[in-house]
């Protein structure tokens, strides 16, 4: 499923600045204390997080596509895309953290995000008695990627409405096929099927939007 982060956005419009991501925290504190503690920040990370946007140390770059957590938020549920993956880049700020994590924020959806750095290995002055065993890439077990959209999802077009068949009675049939007039029927409720989707393809709001912007309660 590709969630859409546009839609469960955090902020609406989008910001200009970092000061307005910070005024946003102030405003909405607990929906973005609850959204940093979804993505994996730390109360002392995100007061951190909070005065660097104010202390002007937020720097607009071009996002990574990838990141380790994505917060979203719909109809008021927070929740977080673990692994994310945004179909394209887009820009926003970069608040980089004193323990080596980095805070994300796409100006597309104010959704703070999260990618993990790992800490710097301090080299030893002694030869170390034990070698570390490092595991061949082939070995390690892959995480699954999440993607998501992050910029408004294009509109499929609308399929023209079908004519209304013409009713052949059963004693004019030219084919010998007297239920004819079933056809219509028929397609026309496979085609409301493939428009409005069956219950196992839409998601719980919980869980984020999918990339038509459906979900359930």
């Amino acid at each position: 499923m590709i969630v859409n982060m546009y839609v469960d956005h955090l902020m609406s419009p989008p910001p200009a600045s970092a000061e307005e991501v910070w005024n946003a925290t102030r405003v909405h504190s607990k929906l973005f204390s609850d959204a940093a503690a979804r993505i994996g920040l730390t109360p002392a990370e995100y007061k951190e997080f909070r005065g660097n946007l104010l202390d002007g140390k937020a720097v607009y770059v071009k996002l990574p596509r990838r990141v380790d957590a994505m917060s979203g938020d719909r109809r008021g549920s927070v929740y977080a895309v673990q692994n994310a993956v945004m179909n394209q880049s887009v820009m926003g700020w970069r608040v980089a953290l004193s323990d080596g994590n980095v805070v994300y924020v796409p100006q597309v959806c104010g959704n703070i995000s999260l990618l993990k750095h790992a800490a710097v290995a301090v080299v030893p002055r002694r030869k170390p008695r034990h070698i570390a065993y490092v595991p061949h890439p082939k070995y390690v077990k892959a995480v699954a990627e999440t993607p998501v959209v992050v910029t408004p999802p294009e509109v499929p077009e609308t399929p023209p409405v079908a004519q209304q068949a013409q009713v052949i009675p059963a004693s004019s049939s030219a084919h010998g096929f007297p239920f004819a007039w079933l056809i219509p029927a028929a397609v026309g409720g496979g085609i409301a099927a493939l428009v409005h989707g069956t219950p196992g393809t839409v998601p719980r709001c919980s869980a984020g939007s999918n990339s038509i912007s459906v979900c359930t309660k």
